[in-house]
This record gives structure tokens, sequence and C-alpha cells, in this order.
């Protein structure tokens, strides 16, 4: 008998076991779906596995079966045993969050149970509950469900060929949040943090939301592909830390799952079909095993960086995810959603429905500057353009030739950084001498990166070629819109025509420097002839342009590996050609002023001037976003990539040129008035001499090409939206070319224009370098601060996430800082032909710009002008009309906020 009774209990522990491990039969599923909001499960996200990835959900309850508690990696005494879904929350009293539930297998030899269940064809995990759908009901008809996945392991990303962030156990989750069983917006868990769309721009199969489960760290995005997260916060479109997604096994999570309702004021949670464990779902504690300690063989770390340990702590369950966030975010230091409201995305999916709708027809109406209109069907155009059409209301004109190599080549060639430094190294050595080339570099480098950073964040949220005057109408209050752009657009325009002017000039002055070398130095060029040659190159630069944008690509996508040669070799080649270099004391810490300003630390702060000249104009890549594929990510990480690397390279160049210049004063008075020229020419012989000052030519001149096709991309924009005189001329396109060839050649003009007035003065063009810099970055930090003081701005994919707020702001007060100095005369005493005439440039322009304003602006102009407004009623037709939106008229709200 007693052995009967024996037998029985055995019986009934294993069965209590089962029910706790086994995944429920179809009418049992559907008892647990009993009382669930129907919207919960119509709406219930679908999940695509990655097609390669060896760990598939898992049971809940079979976690436990495979583990043991553990705190400090001992065993818990007094637990349960056996542990089940009934009793797991009793860990809390003997350990609490500090209990790791730890394999009882060496997971190094990779035991079957963590592979989890490969899906059935209707997606369901038989065998296996892998899912809890929590329902949080905050009353006034908001709801956020939550859908929680598990994965009995987490296989981390590859970093130098070593995995790291490998851990036991893995819970991943969406939310959707809904009003009135209408559903708003959707959470991605990713890693430590995730982001949140409109569920309107969320992928679909029927009404059901669409979600990507990355291999290995099953990280949730909302679309297929490659992800970047090697920063958190900061979407990259490449990084050495990715997750790789694909349309591999589709699984149903609900088709296998517990479902509750979570009361937020007692924090407690009710099956809903009366019979669900709970108690697990209070469990404080860890879901796998704690992080190895180095002295355990299993362990592994790059260089020995605690960030890389290959194993990590086993994660937290649903209980500590923030189940009554008002965000729809999880909490995280104030920072706001990332993507909270995915504007660009939700206008793609727009217009996907648009496409499919078969009783629409799809077509946008357009109006040209003169009134004309313009019927365009959106099957007809690519992604990008019609995203242009739809959301910024402008007509797509421009092919789209530009890839990746082919715009970071462009960003590069903006700042040509090799030229721009032989052309601008007199500055910090009149300032300060060599200390002043290398540490004003660094220095202002570092204020020129947050300017940069900043306007890509603003160019991928607005990628039209208006560039950072276009962002002034989605940033600043409607009123104050006209004044704002108007004065930003100007400003920009000026420091454009400037940019390109002194790109030219400095050409003709490289070229004539090889020439005169090539005398002997028995030919010296005069005024007139570095004029002539200056404005005989602008038309070449105009020539140039008026091909049409594939044979642009074509020439900009070499540059750059050009560029990068030309940096490397000359730098090895002076180094190892040098008898008489300087030692690193005199580099580091020489201080030699002969500005004649006092003191002399104050001096030393013109050498500011030749990074300013050199990294900026960071918005050209902005000015042909309309020529790029993907803009929206390609632009912003070619700019921010571009001035990445002009930074640090400019930085060890101009150590370079410090160590192998000889004596200053001797270089200064230069009969070819260029120092580097004479460096080359000194170190290198005749020869080599001519060589690199010729290559330096060349890298100008690709300056001159990019800043000519970005100026010329920004007269077409302005006069799009009325901004310029004549504008019905410069906005015309050429039919064969398919680019403003208008635009281009009044830009030719401007730019010899400006020039002349070196037949009068040197002064004068010196002053042309200087009103570059900070018209420019003015132009740019006008739009950040409408970004921080108003708060309407959405940010794109390419953003800075909790840092962008500490970055605009630096920015700005850089860019304060160094206008200061850059407006004062950098010789003392202060003479006709000493004079910064950059102060007189700016206020000829802002004049200019204040007359044309009261004559014509303030009475027509009211912005950038956005052409067309696509909406959509509730029959799913389309209806055209003009406005000052652009964009579909649809009331979705931030993801994130409760629907009022």
């Amino acid at each position: 008998m007693a052995s009967k009774s024996f037998s029985l209990s055995v019986i009934l522990v294993i069965a209590v076991c089962l029910q706790q491990t086994v995944s429920p039969l179809p009418f049992e599923t559907e008892k647990r779906q009993a009382g669930v909001p129907a919207y919960v499960l119509s709406y219930a996200p679908k999940v695509w596995l990655q097609s390669q990835d060896p760990y598939l959900p898992s049971d809940i309850g079979a976690q436990l079966a495979h583990t043991k508690p553990e705190v400090n990696f001992n065993v818990v005494t007094g637990a349960p045993n056996p542990l089940t879904l009934n009793n797991l929350a009793s860990l809390n009293t003997l350990g609490g969050t500090n209990v790791y539930l730890t394999s009882v297998d060496d997971i190094t030899k990779n035991p079957s149970w963590l592979n989890g269940v490969k899906p059935d064809g209707n997606g369901k995990t038989n065998g296996a509950t892998s899912c809890t759908v929590v329902v949080n009901d905050h009353g006034s008809g908001n709801v956020d469900a939550y859908y929680f996945y598990f994965y009995a392991f987490d296989q981390g990303n590859t970093v130098l060929g070593q995995e790291i962030g490998d851990h036991v156990g893995d819970w991943e989750h969406n939310m959707i949040r809904f009003k009135n069983g209408v559903p708003q917006s959707m959470w991605y868990s990713q890693h430590s943090y995730g982001e949140a769309f409109t569920y309107s721009c969320v992928e679909k199969q029927g009404l059901r939301p669409v979600t990507y489960s990355a291999k290995g760290t099953h990280a949730n995005y909302a679309t297929t592909g490659t992800h970047d997260h090697t920063i958190p916060g900061l979407n990259l479109p490449a990084g050495p830390i990715e997750d790789h997604c694909d349309q591999g096994t589709l699984w149903d999570p609900v088709a296998s799952a517990y479902f509750y309702s979570y009361n937020a004021a007692s924090n407690t949670f009710q099956a809903y079909d009366g019979t669900s464990p709970t108690d697990w779902l209070q469990y404080l504690g860890r879901w796998g095993d704690q992080q190895y300690p180095d002295s355990d063989k299993r362990q592994k770390k790059v260089f020995g960086i605690a960030a890389t340990a290959k194993y990590t702590s086993g994660p937290t369950g649903p209980e500590d995810k923030s189940l009554n966030r008002s965000d729809v975010c999880l909490p995280k230091d104030n920072t706001p959603c990332i993507n909270d409201s995915r504007k660009m995305a939700e206008t793609r999916n727009d217009i996907e429905d648009l496409r499919q709708r078969k009783k629409s027809v799809g077509t946008v109406e357009l109006q040209g500057p003169g009134g004309q209109t313009r019927t365009v069907n959106l099957e007809e155009l690519t992604d990008a353009d019609a995203e242009l059409a739809a959301k910024f209301g402008y007509k797509p004109v421009f092919k789209r030739e530009f890839g990746y190599l082919s715009t970071f080549s462009f960003a590069v060639s903006i700042s040509g950084l090799f030229s721009t430094v032989a052309t601008t190294f007199s500055y910090p050595l009149y300032a300060g001498g060599a200390s002043s080339a290398v540490w004003c570099w660094l220095i202002s480098g570092a204020g020129c990166m947050c300017i940069a950073c900043s306007v890509a964040e603003l160019v991928s949220a607005y990628p039209t070629c208006g560039g950072l005057y276009y962002t002034v109408s989605r940033l600043a209050p409607r009123n104050w819109v006209p004044s704002i752009s108007w004065i930003t657009g100007w400003l920009n325009l000026l420091g454009q025509i400037a940019g390109l002017a002194s790109s030219e000039y400095g050409a003709a002055q490289l070229l004539l420097a090889a020439a005169t070398m090539g005398s002997d130095f028995t030919y010296f060029p005069t005024t007139g002839t570095i004029i002539g040659v200056m404005a005989a190159l602008t038309v070449l630069t105009g020539l140039v342009n008026s091909l049409s944008t594939y044979w642009m690509e074509k020439m900009t996508k070499t540059y750059v590996i050009f560029h990068i040669v030309i940096l490397v070799t000359c730098s090895i080649a002076l180094l190892a050609k040098c008898d008489n270099r300087h030692d690193a004391t005199y580099v580091f810490t020489d201080v030699d002023s002969t500005s004649g300003w006092r003191p002399t630390g104050f001096a030393w702060l013109f050498g500011f001037l030749s990074v300013s000249w050199t990294m900026t104009d960071y918005d050209a890549t902005a000015h042909i976003t309309e020529e790029i594929s993907n803009p929206e990510v390609k632009a912003p990480w070619a700019i921010s990539m571009a001035m990445l690397f002009t930074y640090l390279a400019g930085f060890l160049f101009n150590i370079v040129l410090c160590f192998v210049m000889g004596n200053t004063a001797d270089i200064l008075d230069s009969p070819i008035e260029q120092p580097v020229a004479q460096i080359f020419y000194n170190v290198l012989g005749k020869g080599g001499g001519i060589f690199y000052t010729v290559c330096a030519f060349f890298i100008i001149k690709f300056v001159a090409f990019t800043a000519m096709q970005s100026l010329a991309r920004t007269v077409f924009a302005f006069s799009r939206d009325r901004l310029v005189p004549l504008s019905n001329i410069w906005v015309k396109i050429n039919p064969m070319t398919q680019t403003p060839l208008f635009a281009v050649w009044i830009s030719v003009c401007c730019a010899i224009a400006i020039n002349l007035i070196g037949l009068g003065s040197y002064a004068a063009i010196a002053g042309v370098f200087n009103v570059t810099a900070i018209a420019l970055d003015w132009s740019y930090c006008i739009p950040i601060v409408c970004k921080l003081a108003f708060g309407q701005f959405e940010p794109g994919p390419w953003n800075l996430g909790k840092f962008s707020v500490i970055v605009n702001v630096y920015a700005c007060v850089w860019t304060l800082f160094v206008t200061i100095i850059f407006i004062l005369p950098t010789v003392r005493p202060v003479a006709a032909e000493t004079m910064n005439y950059a102060i007189a440039f700016l206020g000829g322009i802002l004049i200019f710009a204040a007359l044309f304003w009261y004559v014509s602006g303030k009475k027509s102009y009211t912005g950038p002008l956005i052409e067309a407004q696509v909406d959509e009623n509730e029959s799913g037709d389309i209806k055209n009309g003009s406005g000052s939106s652009g964009e579909f008229q649809r009331d979705d709200k931030k993801a994130g906020e409760f629907m009022a």
C-alpha cells in the first residue's frame, strides 16, 4: 500500500511539472484566450525569425526544469523543489533580485534545450508556451498590450572574432498602445532599449504588424536587413556591432501563449482563463546565469575590456519591463522616444498603400513656380521621389544617381583637406606658430564636429535640396517661418558663394605657384593674372557642372580615393625626405605670433580660421539629397563620417607640416605666397614640389566642382521658394542634362564677380575666406536654435539620441565664440591693406536681403513653399490640393502619447 501511495505521489508531481512545461492543446489555447479583448488578438504581432538563428522560441516553464536558483554562484537553500511557474516568486524572499536561474548543464556544450522549438507551418510552437500577453487597461479607452517572447538562450554579436553578450534566458517584447480598440503606436525592444513607431507606418500582414527578430540576439526590428547598434541611441547605416534580420520562419506567438490582465495599482496579474499560473510573473530575479567571473575558464574578454565579456548575466522577466509606462517607450533618463513618430516611414507606407489601392489612381498634383500644374503618378516614382512629393510637396526633378561611396566622396571633397590646409596654413602660423596650427585644429575641430553632427541630424529628418534653410519651416512656429527662413537662406547663399569664390581663387594661386616653381622662381604672376586664371577656372567649373548628374556621380566617386592616396603619400614623403625636422617640443609648444595682437594668447586664437574654413559647408551634401538614393540615411552618414575623417586626418597632416616646415619666417615670406607649396619645394625638391602643388590644385578643383553643384542646387531650391530675384529663370531644368543650368551659370557669374574685388585689394579676398565660415555656420545654427527652442523636431533615422541637445548647444556656443574672432582684423596695426573685410561682406549681403525683403519678400514670401498636398478621405480616394503642410492629412499623434 505504501508503495502504491509513493508511486501515486510521483505521478502527481510529474503531472504538475508537465502542466507547467507543455504547451496547451488547441482547445486549451482557445480557453486561455477567452475574455482577452478581441483587438489584442486581432492586432497581435507576428514574428519573422532569422533563417540561420539556432536559438528559437522556448517554453517558459521548461526553463525551470533545466536551471537551479543561485545567489553569488551558490545554490539557494530552502528553494522549492521542483521549481514551477506556480512557486517561482517564492525565491523573492530567498535572494530577491540577486537570484539567478543557473543552467544545470555546461552551456558551452550547447545542450539541446537551449535551441528551443521551431514553429510549424501555422506559426505555432508545438509543445512550448513561448509567449506571454499582458494587458494593462489605463481607462478611458487607453489600453497597452505587451507581447513577451521567451528564448532559452541569447547569442550575442561577434566583435573582433569573438561573441560578446551571450547569456541564458532572453525576454523580448512588443507593446501596442490602443485607443478605443484602435492601435496607435508600437514599441520594439532592442538590447537595453528599443524604438517606437506610429502603427500606421509599420509593416503588416492584414491587420497584424510584423516584427523581425535578429539572429541570436532576438532584438526586435520593424524592418528586415542589417541594423547597427554600436552606439546606443544612434542609428548608423553600418558599424562593427550589427543585428541581422530576414524572413526565415514566421512565428505566431499568440498561438501558444499565456494571457493576463495587469492591475497597476496593486501590481498584480490575473489570468484571463482563471487557471494559468500567475505566481511566476512576480519573480524579481534573473532568468539565466550570473555573469561568469574572469577566473572562470569559459569567460573571455577582448583585450580584457569588461564590456566585451563573452558571457553576461541573464535578463529580468516581464515584471521589470515598466508595465505601467506613460510613454510608449521604456523610461530612460527622460530621453524622448527614438524615432517616436516616424513620419518618413509613415509616408513610405502611405505611398505603398496608395500604390496598392485598386480604386485609386495614385496621383499627386504638383504646382510649379510659374503657377503651372502637373499630375504625377506615384507608381512611376522611386520611393525617395514619391516621398519627396508626398511629404515635402516638392516635384522630384533630379535623377538619384548618388550611392554610399559617391555621397561620402562628395562630402569629403567639399572640405578638400589637402588643398584647403595648403591655402590657409598661413593663418595659424601668423597667429601663434606651430602650436597654433596643431592645437587650434584639435580644439576648433571638436566644435566643427558638433556643428556637423547637428546638421546631419537635421538633414536626416528633412532631406531636400533646400538644406538647412528648408528645416526652418518644420522647426519654427508658422508666423516666424518667413523672417527666419529668409535670413537663414541669404546667409547660406552668401556663405556658399564666398566659399566657391575663395576656392577658385585658391586654385588659381596653387596653379600659378606650380608655374613659378617650374620657372625656377623667375616668373611671378601679377594680381591681374591670378584674377584672370581664377575666372577661367570658374568657367571650367561651370562647364563640368553643366553635365548630367550621371557624369557628376562618376567623377565624384573616384575623388576620395585620389585624395587619401595623395594625403598619405605626401605625408610619408615629407617625413622621409626632411633632414632637419623640428622636435616634438617645438611642434606642440612653440608660440610665435607675428600678427601684432597682444596678448599673444589672444592672437593664437586666429589659428581657428584654417580649420573652420576647411571643416565647413557641412550641408553641401544636403543640397544634393534629391540626387541621392535613400537620402535620409546616406546623406547624414556621409556628412558625419566625412567630417570625422577631415578632423582626424587634418590634425595629423598639420603635425606633419609643423615637423618639416623649417623656419616659420622663411616660408611666410615665400615669393609664391603659398607656405605649404614652399614646404613641398624645400623638402621634396623641384619635381616633388610641383607634383604635390599640382595635386593640391586638382583637389581644390574638386572642392570647386562640388561647391558649385551644391550652390546651383541651393539657387534652384531658393528659386523654387521665390527667395531670390528672377526665380522663374533659375528654377528651370535643362531637359537634356536634367540639371538647373541657369542656376549653375548665375553661380559662375557671382563667384567671378566677388573675386574681382581682388583687383583692388588682397585683404578683401582674405575677407572672403573669413565670411565663408561665418555665414555658413550661422545659417546652420539658426535652424539648430529653432530645434532647441520650439520643440517641433521629429528625428529621422540618423539621429544623436540623448546626446542631441548637448551637441546642439555646444555647436551654437562655439559658433558665437569663433564669429567674434573671425570678424576681427588678423594683423595689427590695422590699415586698409590689413583690414578684415568679412564684416563688410556680411553687412552688405544682409542689407541687400533686408531691402529685398521690404521691397518684395514681405509682401509675397511665406517661407519654403509646399507645392503639393495629398489628402486621403475615408473612402480611400486621393484628393489634390495645396497648402502648408504637404503631408498626408492624418491625425496620428506622436507614439507614446495617449489619444485624448
